[in-house]
């Protein structure tokens, strides 16, 4: 199959190429950066911005399209702003038989719910017209953009929301912050009980997913979440602790002495929701995993995860507390 890539060089995207590749199709990835990626021998590299305001990006696309060029899918993976992507859906919906759109479950408006699932209300931009992607416009952002998807390209376009993605090349630190803190520090400080539920893709998995969806041709809306259904946050810790081998310390600390010494659930403690932000990991993935969604174990994710960090040197991390601050913490715990 002929297989279009809109970015395609970092993590989930990266994961989705390579995955595709080695199942022997032939992948074209249209990326900003110069600079090599590193990309598997026989990936089709176009070099440009998507943005016609920017770059010439789509015009590189237009060219083989007009050289008689189709594509059994196009996968788009870096579609934030609605007038960005309307373009890019403009040029191929005649140019290709599907058309996969990675959203994300942060479309989801979770005031008042405990569950979500694909049929759940969207939220809702106070200004449409926004362009600038921030925490706040993500969410907003994407629901627009699937609005352009369905008008533009219809019946062509299955959807995957996914939650907080894992794995190797990672570039958020999120999953990462845990596997290391298990593996070189003493003791890390965690919330007593309630702790909650954690929810995570494998970015392998997710490419799993995608290259499922364009082989069987499925068409749709799919939240994609995992390792597994009501995995509690507390087990997530001890089982990525045993997968490590670590001798890590979990300090159990009552939520109030944590937010005194200013240990934020989320932000401090990645992957653990406070106690009245829960619904972020109550979400269904019964339709994705009926549609072919495979999920690994998350001792898996964790293995490798930790030797992707190792590998690459164990930079500052980007993500949860800070390593120094984390060990005060800790001592103030142990009293």
């Amino acid at each position: 199959m002929k297989i279009l890539v809109l970015g395609g060089t970092q993590f989930s995207g990266r994961a989705f190429v390579e995955h595709a590749a080695a199942a022997g199709h032939e992948v074209t990835v249209l990326h900003r950066s110069k600079e090599d990626p590193g990309l598997p021998t026989g990936v089709r590299r176009l070099v440009g911005d998507r943005d016609p305001d920017i770059g010439g990006g789509l015009e590189q696309i237009q060219a083989l399209i007009d050289g008689g060029e189709r594509f059994d899918a196009a996968v788009d993976m870096c579609g934030y702003v609605p007038r960005v992507v309307r373009a890019s859906a403009l040029m191929l919906k005649e140019a290709v038989d599907q058309y996969v759109f990675i959203s994300t479950i942060s479309v989801y408006d979770r005031e008042g719910v405990d569950s979500l699932d694909e049929d759940s209300k969207l939220i809702e931009l106070d200004d449409p017209s926004v362009e600038e992607v921030t925490g706040e416009t993500y969410g907003g952002l994407k629901v627009l953009c699937e609005r352009v998807l369905n008008e533009v390209v219809g019946g062509k376009l299955c959807t995957v929301r996914p939650g907080v993605i894992a794995g190797p090349n990672d570039p958020t630190d999120r999953f990462t912050w845990w596997t290391r803190v298990l593996t070189n520090e003493s003791a890390v400080v965690f919330p007593k009980e309630p702790a909650g539920l954690t929810q995570f893709i494998d970015a392998r998995d997710l490419a799993g997913f995608f290259l499922t969806c364009i082989e069987q041709k499925t068409t749709g809306v799919f939240n994609a979440t995992g390792p597994e259904d009501g995995l509690q946050s507390i087990d997530f810790v001890h089982r990525a602790r045993a997968a490590l081998g670590s001798t890590t310390e979990l300090l159990e600390m009552e939520h109030e002495w944590l937010t005194e010494h200013g240990v934020e659930m989320w932000a401090g403690l990645p992957a653990v929701l406070p106690k009245n932000g829960q619904t972020m990991h109550r979400v269904s993935s019964d339709r994705a995993l009926s549609a072919g969604l495979v999920r690994r174990p998350l001792e898996e994710t964790t293995v490798d995860t930790r030797a992707w960090d190792v590998a690459r040197g164990e930079p500052e991390l980007k993500a949860g507390l800070d390593l120094e601050k984390l060990r005060g913490v800790c001592a103030a715990a142990n009293g």
